[in-house]
């Protein structure tokens, strides 16, 4: 692990000490894999099934964090990355003469700017025309890395077409685990705060916010798990 990524991940101890107990507990559990799945239910001999109530497949941690297809039908997965989208976008608007193009309700669409057959979730262009493309993707631990590449590989045609018409366009690839670990491609999300002149006080801050929206919102997911599901605020 090089020095940047292991300061991004640094910050997710100082974020998990001042969770509430159950959530703390939650995260213990996730990393040690000891949490109440159907999966480890039935290894534990206290389940009948190891499946899934909505889908045939085995209800893992994996499964019910980020793999089923009904959840993910549901928008169970995209209103966790919509929540950080969401403090990103709001917090991103308090830079100064600049335009800012978010995928979600409340915001002008980056479709203005790049159409809709790829519609990265962030835009953000500044005063000196440079224009940051910044796609979120919030997955398994283990999935981090191939979520990194195939973004890159996904959005590099849009990226040489927008440099006709920005002085700079820089993508950001902030790629995140389900637990808000940080993966090794999130290097260029320091380096976008820095240039957006955010102190190292306030970059901290958003990055803190960050963990904490992922650690919550994946509880929330966990908790709904063979429940009925609605969208909190």
């Amino acid at each position: 692990m090089n020095h940047s990524t292991s300061t991004f991940n640094s910050l997710w101890s100082s974020v998990q000490s001042k969770l509430p107990k159950n959530i703390f507990n939650f995260t213990i559990r996730y990393i040690n894999n000891t949490l109440p799945t159907r999966k480890n239910l039935s290894k534990w001999g206290l389940s009948s099934t190891s499946d899934c109530s909505f889908c045939s497949s085995p209800e893992t941690l994996l499964h019910v964090i980020a793999g089923c297809k009904t959840y993910l039908d549901e928008g169970r997965f995209t209103w966790r990355h919509d929540s950080v989208l969401n403090f990103l976008a709001s917090t991103l608007t308090a830079v100064k003469n600049s335009t800012l193009y978010a995928d979600i309700s409340g915001f002008m669409n980056p479709s203005v700017i790049t159409g809709d057959h790829l519609r990265p979730d962030l835009l953000l262009v500044t005063e000196n025309r440079c224009l940051y493309i910044l796609e979120l993707t919030v997955g398994y631990e283990s999935n981090l890395l191939v979520n990194a590449n195939r973004k890159r590989q996904k959005y590099r045609d849009l990226i040489n077409e927008q440099e006709a018409d920005y002085n700079k366009v820089k993508f950001v690839n902030l790629s995140l685990s389900t637990l808000g670990v940080f993966g090794r491609s999130c290097e260029n999300f320091d380096g976008m705060l820095s240039s957006l002149k955010c102190d190292a006080k306030y970059s901290k801050y958003i990055k803190k916010q960050i963990v904490n929206i992922c650690i919550r919102t994946s509880y929330y997911v966990f908790c709904k798990r063979n429940k009925v599901w609605d969208n909190p605020k």
